[in-house]
């Protein structure tokens, strides 16, 4: 992708989730002048680093870490009376993401769903394990999957690949109707 095209997906990105951004980033300084002031400086960093997000889907919480650390980072420097605990800022942000997995599913997220069926089942089920909290650790997981860990961590990484793949070209026939 361009720089040009990356700044504008950047930019789309960021009109399309503004109101999100702007009602989390009010809710931890419950000022309307800051609030503004932090939303331009989130929106600065999201277009400088925009090429580390690695899938659009990932946008709103992404961009919502960007604002919590900004969020922090103002209490830190400047002395006005803190609205909200940082912890409790790290618990909406939380609350949100909760919110956001339970929404109607997205284009993206309908592709995903979709490759993942297409998966062979035992490669379906090694991700289903990794991915549900269902085990401690990657040596948990090994023995749960009968293979090293070095061989389970190279079939997530391939399986994470072909799943990307397949999601873009998904979603690229779903453009092309």
């Amino acid at each position: 992708m361009s720089d040009a095209s990356q700044q504008a997906e950047a930019a789309r990105l960021l009109m399309q989730h503004r109101t999100a951004l702007y009602g989390y980033v009010y809710a931890c300084v419950r000022n309307h002048a800051d609030a503004e002031d932090l939303l331009q400086t989130v929106s600065l960093v999201v277009m400088q680093s925009f090429g580390q997000l690695h899938s659009p889907a990932g946008f709103l919480p992404w961009a919502r870490e960007i604002a919590r650390r900004r969020v922090l980072a103002h209490r830190r420097v400047g002395q006005r009376e803190q609205a909200l605990d940082p912890e409790l800022v790290q618990r909406l942000a939380e609350a949100a993401d909760t919110l956001d997995k339970r929404q109607p599913a997205s284009a993206q997220h309908a592709a995903l769903l979709a490759c993942l069926e297409s998966l062979p089942p035992e490669t379906r089920r090694l991700i289903t394990l990794r991915y549900d909290d269902s085990v401690a650790g990657a040596d948990e997981l090994a023995a749960r999957c009968g293979r090293s860990v070095q061989a389970v961590y190279a079939l997530i990484k391939r399986t994470k690949l072909a799943l990307r793949a397949c999601v873009e070209r998904r979603l690229a026939l779903e453009d092309g109707r």
